[in-house]
C-alpha cells in the first residue's frame, strides 16, 4: 500500500473496479437514497460511488459514498494482507498491526495541494460546496459525515482529530455536534468554553482512508490522530500552518476550513439520522449546538466530498464500524493481559457497536464473566455483551444464537449493569429524559447486559456432546468430493 492522499487511494480501487461513477443525481436526497439502496441490497462487493454533474452546483466539485464499504478496501486503505479479507481476518490483522504501529509525526511544509484555492472574508460561502441532504426528516444539509474535525487542546498543545458530525447553517455557519465523553467535546466544553476562551477548529473533508478510520477510532488521549495516519500510510503527514487558526491542516485533503467557536453561541442543528438507524438526539427535535464561525475555505480543484449514509443498518459505515470497534475491544483485553481471547466482533445488526461477541479458551473459573464485564465497559459500545467458547465463530451469529440458547443458564448467565455511561444518540433514553439536558454536559446513564455463553469450566467435560462433523473429518470429505462440493460450497 502507498498512497499519498484520496485520489492516489481512488486510482487503485478503480482498478479493482469497486468504484462507480454516477452523473447528475442531486444533492438533495437522491445521492444518499441511491448509496443506501445499493449498499442495502447491491451484490458484493459494495462499490464505492463517485457522484459528478450535481445540479446547482459548480461543474467538477463531486461527492464520494462507501469508503470503507467492502473488506478489501478496509484492507488495501490500512496496508493489511489483500489475500485475507473476511471479518475476522481483518479484524486479527488490524489488531496486530495497530499493535506494533510505529507512531509517525507530521512534517510541516509549506503549501499543499489543498491550498490550489483560497477563499477569505467576502469570498467564503459554504453553500457552493455540494453538501447533501441525507434523509428526509433530516434539519439540514451535512458537511461532515466523513471528514475530521481538528482541535488543539489549550494546555498541551496536543492536536486531536475526530468525526464530530457538520450541518450546514448557511454561507460562513456550521453547527458542529460532539457527543458527551469525545476528546472533542472534552476540550470544547471543559477547557476553551469553561473558561470562557474561543475555540480555534479546522474541519478537513474529503479525506483518504488512513484519516477517516483514524476520525472514527479512539487514538489514546494526548495523541494525536496526525500520528496514526502516517503510521498507517508508513510516511509522515504533510501538513501546513493555518493562516488563520495556525493548526497543522492536511496538505493532501480535498478541502479544509477554518474557523472558530465562542462560548454561548448556539444554533439549532439536526435533526440527523444517525449510525443506528434512528433520529436518536431528540428524535426530530433540533438541538442547540455550537456554532463554527468560518474564516476561511481552501480547496483543491474539483473538489470530493467525502461523505457516509448513516441509515438501519448495514449502511456504508457499518463494516468499518465493525471492524474497528472489535480490534479496539481485542486490543484492550491483550493491555489488561487478558488471556485466551480467539475472536471479536461487534455485530452489523447491532449497529457495529452495541451486540458485541467475544470468543475465549477458557483457562480459569471466572475468566467468561470477567472478560464479559470489561468489554461491557468499552465506552460508547456494550449495549449487549456476550462471551462463546473459542468453538464458536464470533462473527457468525447463527452460531451465537445457538451458543446463547443452549449453553447459557438465563438466570445464571444473564448480568444487567445499572448507571453505564451511555450519550445523546441512545434511543433506549426517553426523549423526555434527555430534554432535561440539551446543551453539555448531558448526565445520560444507559443499562448494559452481560451473557455468559460458556459452558460451565468446572463441568464442560461432562457436558452433552456436539452433534456435527469433525473439523478432520470435514477436511476429509472436502478433499475426497472438491469435484462435486466445488462451486457449492
Amino acid at each position: 500500500m502507498a498512497y499519498k492522499c484520496l485520489r492516489d487511494w481512488l486510482e487503485t480501487v478503480e482498478l479493482r473496479g469497486e468504484l462507480k461513477r454516477i452523473s447528475g443525481a442531486s444533492a438533495d436526497l437522491e445521492m444518499s437514497g441511491i448509496a443506501e439502496i445499493i449498499c442495502r441490497g447491491g451484490k458484493d462487493p459494495k462499490p464505492l460511488l463517485l457522484f459528478d454533474d450535481i445540479p446547482g452546483y459548480p461543474g467538477g466539485y463531486r461527492t464520494l459514498f462507501g469508503l470503507f464499504g467492502s473488506p478489501w478496501r478496509i484492507a488495501s486503505g490500512l496496508g493489511l494482507p489483500e489475500d485475507r479479507i473476511d471479518r475476522m481476518s481483518l479484524v486479527r490483522n488490524w489488531t496486530k498491526r495497530f499493535k506494533d504501529l510505529p507512531l509517525i509525526p507530521p512534517k510541516m511544509v509549506s503549501s499543499g495541494p489543498v491550498q490550489t484555492n483560497s477563499l477569505t472574508g467576502l469570498q467564503v460561502d459554504l453553500e457552493k460546496l455540494p453538501a447533501p441532504r441525507f434523509h428526509e426528516l433530516d434539519g439540514g444539509r451535512y458537511l461532515g459525515t466523513c471528514h475530521a474535525v481538528i482541535q488543539r487542546d489549550p494546555d498541551t498543545g496536543w492536536v486531536n482529530a475526530g468525526a464530530y458530525r457538520i450541518m450546514l447553517v448557511d454561507r460562513n455557519r456550521l453547527a458542529l455536534h460532539a457527543i458527551e465523553g469525545k476528546h472533542g467535546s472534552i476540550i470544547m466544553n471543559k477547557k476553551y468554553f469553561a473558561r470562557g476562551q474561543v475555540m480555534p477548529v479546522a474541519i478537513a473533508l474529503g479525506i483518504d482512508p488512513a484519516w477517516w478510520w483514524m476520525s472514527t477510532g479512539r487514538a489514546p488521549w494526548g495523541v494525536s490522530e496526525y500520528d496514526y495516519v502516517g503510521g498507517i500510510k508508513g510516511q509522515a503527514e504533510e501538513v501546513i500552518n493555518g493562516p488563520y487558526t495556525k493548526l497543522p491542516l492536511p496538505a493532501h485533503a480535498e478541502v479544509v476550513i477554518e474557523g472558530e467557536c465562542h462560548p454561548g453561541d448556539l444554533v439549532d442543528e439536526g435533526p440527523f439520522g444517525e449510525w443506528n438507524g434512528y433520529y436518536g438526539n431528540l428524535g426530530v427535535l433540533p438541538v442547540p449546538e455550537p456554532v463554527v464561525r468560518v474564516k476561511a475555505i481552501y480547496h483543491r480543484d474539483n473538489p470530493i466530498l467525502t461523505c457516509s449514509q448513516m441509515s438501519v443498518p448495514p449502511h456504508d459505515s457499518t463494516l468499518m464500524m465493525a471492524v474497528s470497534w472489535a480490534a479496539d475491544m481485542w486490543a484492550s483485553l491483550e493491555t489488561l493481559g487478558i488471556p485466551g481471547v480467539k475472536g471479536v466482533w461487534g455485530h452489523e445488526a447491532g449497529c457495529a457497536k452495541l451486540f458485541n461477541v467475544v470468543s475465549i479458551e477458557q483457562l480459569y473459573s471466572g475468566h467468561s464473566r470477567e472478560v464479559g464485564l470489561i468489554i461491557s465497559q468499552r465506552p460508547n459500545v456494550g449495549k449487549y455483551t456476550v462471551v462463546v467458547e473459542d468453538d464458536i465463530d464470533p462473527s457468525n451469529l447463527e452460531e451465537v444464537v445457538w451458543a446463547i440458547t443452549t449453553r447459557a443458564m438465563p438466570k445464571d448467565s444473564i448480568q444487567i449493569l445499572e448507571r453505564c455511561r451511555s450519550g445523546s444518540s441512545d434511543t433506549t433514553i426517553p426523549v423526555k429524559e434527555k430534554k432535561q439536558y440539551q446543551i453539555a454536559p448531558k448526565p445520560l446513564y444507559s443499562s448494559r447486559v452481560v451473557i455468559d455463553a460458556c459452558r460451565p469450566l468446572e463441568s464442560k467435560n461432562e457436558w452433552y456432546p456436539i452433534a456435527g462433523i469433525s473439523p478432520q473429518l470435514r477436511e476429509q470429505i472436502f478433499e475426497k468430493w472438491k469435484d462435486v462440493l466445488s462451486g457449492v460450497v
